[in-house]
This record gives structure tokens, sequence and C-alpha cells, in this order.
């Protein structure tokens, strides 16, 4: 399903975009979805970083620091 947006922008925008849109042989309204799908992606993935960061160290502590997983691998073999 399509959404129609109507919206203003300066002119050097829109003479910008102009430009992109024939450089890349693509509708105007094209270009303007594909920059804004890129921009939620590099934020998702910015989320999803910081996410993983707050993770950071949680595990810190729960086995003795003489176990490691090659130790864990060997010792699941028995």
């Amino acid at each position: 399903m399509s959404v129609r947006k109507n919206f203003t922008m300066p002119e050097h925008v829109a003479e910008d975009l102009e430009y992109l849109a024939k450089r890349l042989n693509k509708k105007q309204s094209q270009v303007i979805q594909d920059l804004i799908e890129e921009k939620m992606s590099e934020y998702e993935a910015k989320k999803r970083l910081e996410a993983a960061e707050k993770l950071t160290g949680m595990f810190t502590g729960m086995f003795p620091e003489d176990i490691d997983i090659q130790r864990i691998k060997a010792d699941s073999g028995r």
C-alpha cells in the first residue's frame, strides 16, 4: 500500500533531490524512500549495538576463571 505525502523543502534540497534522481535513474519518491530506509537501517543497527553493549560484562563472574569454552567443550564429550 502506498501513502501520499505532501511536504516542503528548501529549494537547494529540491535541486539536490532532482539531481540524485537523474543520476540514479530513479523517481524522486524512490530516492526519498531509499534514503529513509537506509537511515532507518543505520538507526536500528545502532539500537542493536547499544543493547548488546549493555550486556557486556553482564555474565562476568558466572564461571570460575580457570574454565574456558574449550574446557567446557572437552568436558561435555565425556
